[in-house]
């Protein structure tokens, strides 16, 4: 196995493990969101979520990093580098980054971090599957910021459903 497809299933795993850890976590927090009496199970599925979900991260940062030297020294130029699809991906995992950066040190609601979370991590999934984008680079940061909202009232949506039902 060369060092291209090692880079490239390093990449899919953190996606998958980001992407499954997040969407579990949302599931378990809603489904256990008027729990007053949280036993160990719920705190170490919980922990290992978040654990899953800072795996997948680093795994993909680093994967990421390794692709990108490889593209450098293979000669790729300008249409991938600069690339809308590439340069939106690339906020999007900064944001990313960033909002797990103001989780952790408690800067920010998590209701918002769990949106932006959620968002981030499907978007970045999406754009990576999601081959030649006809879009510009504003253009997917617009559908981005509509699709963090979009997720911020379908959980807000579900939290309060569920929160009415116990």
């Amino acid at each position: 196995m060369d060092w291209a497809t090692f880079l490239r299933i390093a990449h899919i795993l953190g996606t998958a493990l980001g992407v499954g850890g997040t969407t579990f976590l949302e599931i378990y927090v809603l489904k256990h969101i008027n729990t007053r009496n949280v036993d160990m199970f719920e705190n170490d599925a919980v922990k290992i979520s978040i654990s899953l979900i800072r795996y997948g991260l680093i795994i993909l940062a680093f994967s990421g990093l390794g692709l990108l030297i490889s593209w450098r020294l293979n000669m790729r130029g300008p249409e991938v580098f600069f690339s809308a699809r590439f340069l939106a991906k690339m906020v999007v995992i900064l944001i990313l980054l960033l909002a797990a950066l103001a989780t952790n040190l408690k800067f920010v609601n998590l209701k918002y971090a769990s949106a932006v979370s959620t968002a981030s991590w499907y978007a970045a999934m999406i754009l990576g599957m999601w081959r030649r984008v006809p879009l510009s680079f504003f253009t997917i940061m617009a559908g981005y910021v509509a699709f963090i909202v979009l997720t911020y009232l379908i959980l807000e949506y579900f939290r309060n459903k569920s929160l009415k039902i116990k």
